[in-house]
């Protein structure tokens, strides 16, 4: 099982607010990234000039591992053998209503 260290931090109410307000905004911004993304998709391979940035888009492949025709082959022996474990810290958001 993964370690965790926690050492004494003061974590304040409006640090809890910003880093909802940061994530929510990262959502956003996400969400307007691939809507922008899909246009210069379909703009195809070029260089795209704005007043500030110039953008070039350009298409190329590079080989990827099927991981399911991996994990076919391996025995859930040997897969559980070579898999280990890492902390990851999840994040829940909820709104607060008053």
């Amino acid at each position: 099982m993964a370690k965790t260290t926690t050492k004494p931090v003061a974590i304040t109410t409006d640090m809890v607010d910003e880093l909802a307000s940061v994530r929510d905004q990262l959502k956003a911004l996400t969400a307007r990234e691939k809507y922008l993304k899909e246009i210069f998709r379909k703009g195809g391979d070029a260089i795209y000039r704005g007043d500030q940035h110039q953008i070039e888009i350009k298409f190329t492949t590079r080989p990827q591992l099927d991981m399911d025709a991996v994990r076919a082959k391996l025995t859930p022996a040997w897969i559980a053998e070579n898999t280990g474990e890492v902390e990851v810290m999840n994040i829940r958001q909820m709104e607060i209503v008053q």
